[in-house]
């Protein structure tokens, strides 16, 4: 490897330091003519045009100097992290083993003994410049390879964290199923046998309304007054018109715990990545379904769906999508509250808006929300892939989600989806 300067670089730079205008003399005339030269003639000189300029690439100090002398001046060097790895080369007259002891304790790389020999001076220096280069690229190139190294453990825990996510939301689904298939069995014979109650309580009111219609022409008051008490106790009448109001809703109730039923059954299905035309207003529908556990203790959800014509997607992983952000938006609302669900076509794209009126996203936060890992939540609470997830999801339907807060008022989530082309 060579350090000459080429065109295109600039000469490396030496800073001398000698009292004595003779060697100075000698060494500019040494090394002039390779390198970008700088001179102090004592120890706080040498520190002030450090402190004041760019540093040098490599130091040639003199040790016996009047004030601060060459180990002291060493000695501020070695302990300024910005001056530390700079090669500091001592010259002296001195020659014994204790002296250049001390000065490769206190830093320095090495020593050239007075008078100077150029080619011991050129040599030397050119070496110590070599290691230092050497150093500095060995340096560059773990930093960089530690930065690589860095930036594809983050890529390889991002992807490990969301094939958990994955795993996870595939073993809710499958227990989405155990339990979709459990509360089918049960629900679906109460269902039938309401349905034959209600077929038996048409029956049973033609047969009580002909009984008391023959019990008319019976002539006896004693048996009609009795019949008439009878029925003020039972409150026979108020059972008569409740009864059918008390089978309706329970009808009513099978329904749409069989509609949950099917919502399961679709969010925990296993799906190809074949994209299938779905109409929007259905999957929401689904997912409030999926997410009414969390929302009705909350939040009163108010609709505003525009028609839509059927979109090209993954019906489940927008599901998964929907679900997120209106837990997300239920859990954003402190008391009671209201979430909104919208959807209209703007051009050529399908909108849905998911907004409450909850705390609302602090700027500093808001900035950050679609990143990988990074929550608001309790430890324990989040994980910070939700929305990271949500983000990748529609990135892969071609399609974009955003976010608009203010602090205290609330939080609307858009997204948008393609049309297929007619």
């Amino acid at each position: 490897m060579s350090i000459e300067s080429t065109k295109d670089s600039p000469r490396l730079q030496i800073l001398l330091v000698d009292d004595s205008p003779m060697n100075l003399d000698t060494l500019l005339a040494t090394l002039g003519d390779s390198y970008d030269l700088r001179v102090a003639i004592d120890g706080q000189g040498a520190l002030d045009l450090i402190a004041g300029g760019d540093l040098p690439d490599l130091i040639l100090l003199d040790i016996m100097m009047p004030g601060k002398d060459g180990y002291e001046v060493c000695k501020k060097l070695k302990a300024d992290e910005k001056t530390s790895k700079i090669p500091i080369i001592f010259l002296t007259a001195l020659d014994s083993d204790e002296d250049e002891a001390k000065g490769l304790e206190l830093g320095a790389v090495d020593y050239i003994s007075k008078p100077f020999n150029p080619a011991i001076v050129n040599s030397r220096v050119k070496t110590h410049l070599e290691l230092k280069q050497y150093q500095d690229n060995l340096q560059g190139l773990v930093r960089a390879k530690t930065q690589e190294l860095t930036e594809a453990y983050k890529d390889l825990k991002q992807v490990h964290d969301q094939m958990l996510q994955q795993e996870k939301m595939a073993s809710i689904g499958h227990l989405a199923a155990g339990v979709a298939h459990e509360i089918n069995n049960p629900a679906g014979f109460i269902g039938s046998n309401l349905n034959s109650l209600q077929k038996y309580m048409v029956k049973l009111n033609k047969g009580i309304a002909f009984m008391e219609q023959a019990l008319k022409s019976v002539d006896d008051p004693e048996i009609t007054v009795q019949l008439k008490e009878m029925k003020r106790k039972l409150k026979f009448n108020f059972i008569q018109e409740d009864i059918d109001d008390l089978i309706t809703e329970s009808k009513d109730g099978i329904e749409r715990i069989s509609l949950i039923v099917r919502n399961l059954k679709s969010f925990s299905r296993a799906e190809d990545d074949t994209l299938k035309l779905t109409d929007l207003q259905k999957c929401l529908e689904s997912s409030l379904s999926i997410a009414w556990n969390e929302i009705k203790y909350k939040a009163r959800v108010e609709k505003n769906y525009q028609e839509l014509q059927p979109i090209k997607c993954l019906p489940q992983q927008l599901s998964q999508v929907f679900v997120n952000l209106l837990v997300n938006a239920a859990q954003a609302i402190e008391d009671q509250g209201i979430i909104t669900v919208t959807t209209r076509q703007e051009k050529d794209w399908a909108v849905v808006e998911i907004s409450d009126n909850g705390s609302g996203i602090s700027p500093e936060n808001i900035e950050r929300i679609f990143e990988a890992f990074y929550t608001t939540k309790e430890d324990g609470k989040g994980t910070g892939l939700g929305l990271s997830i949500c983000h990748d999801i529609l990135q892969k339907h071609q399609g974009t989600i955003s976010v608009a807060s203010d602090m205290g008022e609330g939080t609307c989530f858009t997204i948008k989806l393609p049309m297929p082309d007619s």
